[in-house]
């Protein structure tokens, strides 16, 4: 259990690790990667406790904190409540797990503050999750934003260079689309906390909402990788480390699927509802164009990094269920859309791990020329951990993806949803399809080629350094098929959370402040008039 006042840590802990890291990187160069590691796996640990206390902690209410002491409406306020709490104990986990895995595959990259830029992009997301106005959840995207293009480009290849350059062009786009909402927001509401826009949305004009909404749609769509501004996803995660790509795969389109979670729940009710079926074609057909360009590409990472597409699509189809005008529906489909958020993180950062791996053991991911095949013949374990990764992004029992694919599915056609269901069932039929393709190519049969002289998994320390954290995550993942009931539980609490409004509101404290600034000037009680 944590008291509210402990939210900020989970920005100071990765933000003042980052800069202790940077300061030592100017000494030996050994010593130097030594000490980071160390302060690295120190921050991650305390932020995994910190992220641990806090979803327990919030089974009973927010948490909420007002930063400096300066009240809401004013100053900063961090907000925790069963979603936020998921999703920082879920960054924490990924972090943990990957921090191994990095040791284990990095070469060169590591001595380039690769730990301090992890740290930073950590501080990013985490204060993503917890922020309580709409410009400081823009500071700490531009501070993810930052984090993850210096990473993309680590290590500085063409391919990278041009990656790189795609992906933070069209994601400053985004941003500035996202940072123009918000001074429209400001200028017409006169707030940007995100309790007190929501109060004052409901008696701001019809159209003024509509572009506030709109704006704010499109650059969170674009963050989440949604149809038709996924772009710059494909052309630019497989050109990066597999580690890196690992961490972005799992964790930075999640970030805008967080916010639209948040957001359209809390300050556009009734657009929501207004925009059921255009949010349901959007999920459609990102989980159309996700899986078939996955069919369409020949090496592993770009065949992983258009299933991300692809699986966001389904949380997106929860999301558009919870746009129903039955409670119970609504709530039953955020938390599905919850579930499916939990299981993706999980299984596609095992995915892109273990696909990291067999393409830095057989030197090469493409599926076509044979480098990759007998695999399972020469490294067993990894092409058993990533079959069964494999199985549950295709919702295969008793898997994660299995319980989180029959949530969405149970809820659609209850709410009778017949063509959304029946294309989530098709794009599971291909994405096995995918997998299928996938391990023939790159696990089974045999090598046609020769074995290169020198494999990342021939070292037995290095083969528990990348072998085992996968192997955590598969396990992670066939506990929430096993243990269903009790993770849905958590993800129905996160649920009920984001559609009360008006708990939201409340816990944040606006209720008396929100009166005394909204009340018209001739209401003002005599006696400040007088003093005036």
């Amino acid at each position: 259990m944590i008291t509210p006042q402990w939210l900020p840590f989970f920005v100071i802990v990765p933000l003042l690790a980052a800069a202790l890291s940077l300061a030592i990187s100017r000494i030996d160069r050994q010593k130097a990667l030594i000490g980071q590691r160390t302060i690295a796996g120190l921050a991650i640990l305390v932020n995994l406790l910190l992220a641990i206390a806090a979803l327990v902690t919030v089974q009973s209410g927010r948490l909420v904190v007002d930063v400096g002491l300066w009240p809401a409406p004013y100053g900063i306020t961090m907000v925790a409540d069963g979603l936020s709490a998921i999703m920082l104990l879920l960054t924490a986990i990924l972090a943990v797990v990957i921090f191994p895995y990095a040791i284990g595959t990095l070469d060169a990259r590591e001595y380039m503050n690769y730990h301090p830029l992890v740290l930073c992009l950590i501080t990013g997301v985490n204060g993503a999750f917890l922020a309580g106005d709409i410009f400081n959840l823009y500071v700490f995207f531009e501070i993810l934003l930052m984090s993850s293009f210096v990473l993309l480009t680590l290590g500085g290849t063409a391919g990278q260079v041009r990656g790189g350059m795609r992906y933070v062009v069209l994601n400053l786009i985004a941003s500035t689309v996202m940072l123009s909402a918000i001074g429209v927001a400001y200028g017409v509401l006169g707030t940007l906390n995100i309790a007190h826009m929501a109060q004052r949305l409901e008696q701001a004009p019809a159209h003024t909402v509509l572009i506030i909404g709109g704006m704010l749609m499109i650059a969170f769509s674009s963050k989440a990788g949604l149809f038709p501004l996924y772009f710059w996803l494909p052309v630019s995660y497989h050109t990066t480390h597999p580690a890196i790509t690992a961490f972005f795969g799992g964790l930075l389109t999640k970030v805008g699927i967080y916010t639209l979670f948040r957001f359209l729940p809390l300050l556009f009710p009734d657009l929501l509802l207004e925009w059921q079926t255009l949010i349901l074609a959007v999920a459609g057909l990102t989980m159309l164009t996700g899986v078939l360009g996955a069919m369409s590409v020949n090496t592993v990472r770009r065949v992983l990094s258009f299933h991300i597409i692809s699986q966001v699509g389904y949380m997106v189809m929860g999301l558009g269920v919870a746009a129903s005008g039955n409670r119970l529906a609504a709530g039953f489909g955020m938390a599905a859309g919850i579930l499916y958020l939990v299981h993706h993180m999980i299984v596609k950062t095992a995915l892109l791990m273990a696909g990291g791996a067999a393409e830095l053991e057989a030197q090469s991911g493409n599926l076509v020329q044979g480098k990759l095949r007998g695999l399972m013949n020469t490294r067993p374990v990894l092409a058993v951990i990533f079959f069964i990764a494999a199985m549950s992004l295709a919702g295969i029992p008793p898997s994660s993806g299995f319980v989180a694919k029959l949530s969405l599915l149970q809820i659609t056609l209850d709410t009778g949803h017949w063509l959304i269901a029946g294309v989530s069932l098709v794009v599971s039929i291909l994405t096995l399809m995918s997998m299928a393709r996938l391990w023939q190519y790159g696990f089974w049969g045999e090598r046609q080629t020769a074995q290169p002289a020198e494999r990342i998994l021939d070292s037995r320390r290095r083969q528990w350094l990348i072998l085992t954290p996968i192997a955590v995550l598969i396990t992670l993942s066939l506990s929430i098929g096993i243990f269903a009931e009790s993770i849905f539980r958590l993800s129905n609490t996160a649920a009920e959370q984001v559609m009360d409004r008006e708990g939201y509101i409340s816990d944040v404290g606006l209720q008396d402040l929100i009166q005394t600034l909204d009340a018209p000037q001739d209401s003002a009680p005599q006696t400040v008039s007088e003093g005036h």
